[in-house]
């Protein structure tokens, strides 16, 4: 990491005003020098990943050193309904990045975690990758915010086997979350089956509850997925219909034609056409 780059990241963020992290989507960075430390926002359920930078010389780690007044410390405050769908797609079930995840996930409060055995962790990999984050954040160049996901995806997956697990079984409104999450990122190929596995629970009980939290069938809130993907893909690619219909889980056309004009009353060609007269 280019140290000056990083000091004029830094001499941006702390510069800025501080904003309010919105409900579950985009990406906040706050920072302040530590002798004013200010007032966080209000906090929605999102990830939070912190670290203090040395002013002078902001790659030196400040591990085992009190911060003096003119350090830096740095809050990113990262949307979950975003960032959990890649980190649930990337994660294992047998995975301990997996457990920590899903046993936060759809938390009230934000997840800081806590890091119980840091010699599992390498802090300088862990500082270099918030620093990247920093310098992304800052600069805010063409697709940045695609940058901070998967920089903080990889920043959890390295801290993840040293975050203390939440004993327990998950409540049925965290477990819905669960599903809803993983339905909503694999819709062409998840199955009742393939969720009771990962989860560790019966199929015949997580069709019931999800019946009872959405009012829909299984089947019902994967069709709806599908669908809304397609219609994405219809508007923003140039895709043919076929394809699209395979890439959200059709081996066929013609059930996907009937299907999505149930759903949205018109054809995928008049959505297409309809983006095309704009």
């Amino acid at each position: 990491m280019n140290e000056e780059r990083l000091k004029r990241a830094l001499d941006v963020l702390v510069s800025e005003p501080s904003k309010r992290p919105g409900a579950g989507t985009g990406t906040i960075l706050v920072a302040y020098r530590m002798r004013d430390r200010p007032t966080l926002p209000s906090l929605t359920p999102c990830h939070v990943l912190m670290t203090a930078y040395d002013a002078e010389h902001p790659v030196r780690l400040l591990i085992g050193h009190s911060p003096k007044p003119d350090d830096i410390m740095v809050y990113a405050f990262l949307g979950r309904r975003r960032l959990d769908r890649v980190l649930m797609a990337m994660a294992p079930s047998s995975s301990s990045f997996f457990h920590v995840l899903a046993d936060n996930l759809c938390q009230d409060q934000p997840d800081t975690g806590e890091v119980t055995e840091a010699g599992q962790v390498d802090p300088e990999m862990l500082q270099d990758i918030f620093s990247l984050m920093v310098v992304a954040y800052a600069e805010r160049r063409s697709e940045w915010e695609l940058v901070i996901d998967g920089l903080a995806s990889s920043f959890i997956a390295l801290a993840s086997p040293a975050i203390r697990d939440r004993p327990g079984r998950r409540g049925p409104d965290e477990l819905v979350a669960l599903l809803l999450t993983e339905i909503a990122a694999h819709p062409e190929s998840v199955t009742l089956h393939g969720l009771a596995e990962r989860f560790s629970y019966n199929p015949t009980y997580l069709s019931g509850l999800l019946h009872e939290q959405c009012g829909q069938t299984f089947s019902q809130l994967v069709r709806e997925q599908r669908m809304l993907r397609a219609r994405q893909l219809l508007r923003d690619t140039e895709l043919p219909v076929a394809t699209i219909a395979s890439m959200v889980g059709y081996a066929g056309t013609s059930n996907f034609h009937r299907l999505f004009r149930e759903r949205f009353g018109e054809s995928p060609a008049q959505v297409r056409a309809r983006r095309e007269g704009l």
